[in-house]
């Protein structure tokens, strides 16, 4: 398996109030946590935003797409360079098990509650160029119509609001 990490970080944080991206947890922003998570695969890139030294993916096929433009730039991407998946995270998920690029095995997968912490065959990119070229903008649905099979990782930080980071200092 030839594997890109991707880090959708193109949100506008709006229930988050400031750029999630970039708050601390343990003196780091959350997308150095994201890129560090990312570290087992071939090659990182980061949709929706800049980050030095990363490769950076503007939403496909235009922005303000929601997470399904990051991860269709990402899955092009991957295919143009000849990646054979697509692990994906969100950049609000600092708490992952270290094996959990393991736990979703090979296939289409995602994080049971998570469904943007997955694993995308690139093969999907076509079918995802597809859905959101028809209006297709929520991910659950996404999920279903790739047959993205859910995997337990445990307990997963989703950071929404900023008292979910202050939870996690605590």
């Amino acid at each position: 398996m030839r594997l890109l990490g991707v880090v959708l970080a193109g949100g506008q944080s709006r229930r988050f109030g400031r750029d999630k991206a970039l708050a601390l947890l343990d003196g780091r922003p959350l997308i150095d946590h994201a890129l560090a998570a990312l570290a087992g695969c071939d090659a990182l890139a980061v949709a929706g935003r800049e980050w030095p030294g990363i490769a950076s993916l503007p939403d496909r096929p235009s922005p303000d797409l929601g997470p399904l433009g990051g991860l269709n730039a990402a899955l092009h991407h991957a295919v143009a360079k000849g990646f054979s998946h697509v692990a994906s995270l969100p950049v609000d998920s600092p708490t992952l098990p270290a094996d959990w690029l393991a736990k979703l095995g090979d296939g289409s997968a995602h994080a049971a509650g998570q469904p943007l912490i997955a694993l995308w065959p690139v093969a999907l990119a076509d079918g995802l160029e597809a859905f959101v070229a028809g209006g297709g903008r929520r991910v659950r649905d996404w999920v279903a119509h790739a047959g993205a099979r859910a995997v337990d990782l445990g307990p997963l930080a989703n950071l929404n609001h900023p008292g979910d980071l202050d939870r996690l200092h605590r």
